[in-house]
């Protein structure tokens, strides 16, 4: 998935000007994080830092950011230096994060368009136990995951939005989805996996999370041409999916 990102990098960013971003993910996002003032937050798969800039600005304590890609935490690390606001970027895969001091600990993690990129219900579950290890106990998981509802036949009716979603049947669990996404002038490929709503529940767990919820995607109430995302929000591609930490957690 590194070299993958790191080939479309830039495009990817500029992906971002979607309205879709703003209306439905942003505020999806926003909604499901409640009031973030003063908290400490780790963003999962972070890309260019643009949910962890959004957040800094919205009062978050501390923001630090990971991801795969050295490309994407490059251009995190340019907005950074540009316009700084200390949040600190690594990259690294999730799945191999070193283990963080108590003292370090995070009250949210956000895993945005993350826990799907696992190859295999093996890594996901390393994934979640990773993101358990910087959570301090009663922190909270919010992510954004591949719609475990929909079928194949359901991966259609996107090309408005700017992307497209197909998938080869039968569908198993750790099944390719395959994407296009238009970015700008550039089209850029990448492909997420399937896993069901019980796999992702059963990582969650074994990593010690409960309260585990899946909540649909919510349009901003103040965003223009509500028609214009009527078909998306029928059919979404990705669900949020939030949990929190129990007990003392070993480091």
């Amino acid at each position: 998935m590194a070299a993958t990102y790191d080939a479309f990098a830039r495009d990817y960013q500029r992906s971002k000007a979607s309205p879709l971003r703003a209306a439905i993910e942003c505020w999806t996002i926003d909604r499901l994080l409640g009031d973030i003032r003063g908290a400490a937050i780790f963003d999962a798969g972070c890309g260019d830092g643009f949910h962890a800039r959004r957040l800094k600005a919205a009062g978050a304590a501390r923001i630090a950011g990971v991801d795969v890609s050295a490309a994407m935490i490059e251009l995190a690390r340019d907005e950074e230096r540009r316009a700084p606001l200390g949040i600190q970027y690594q990259c690294c895969a999730v799945e191999d994060l070193p283990d963080l001091a108590c003292a370090a600990a995070f009250d949210v993690v956000l895993a945005a368009y993350l826990l799907h990129y696992s190859p295999s219900a093996a890594v996901l579950a390393r994934m979640c136990q990773r993101l358990a290890n910087v959570l301090a106990p009663g922190g909270r998981l919010v992510a954004l995951v591949e719609n475990p509802d929909q079928a194949p036949a359901d991966y259609a009716g996107y090309a408005p939005y700017g992307f497209d979603k197909s998938a080869a049947e039968p569908r198993a669990e750790g099944s390719r989805i395959n994407y296009s996404l238009v970015a700008g002038r550039q089209m850029i490929r990448f492909d997420t996996y399937y896993y069901a709503r019980s796999t992702h529940e059963q990582a969650l767990r074994a990593a010690g999370f409960t309260a585990i919820a899946w909540h649909p995607l919510q349009l901003d109430p103040a965003a223009e041409g509500a028609d214009y995302y009527a078909a998306y929000l029928r059919n979404p591609p990705v669900l949020g999916l939030t949990a929190v930490l129990s007990g003392v957690q070993g480091r």
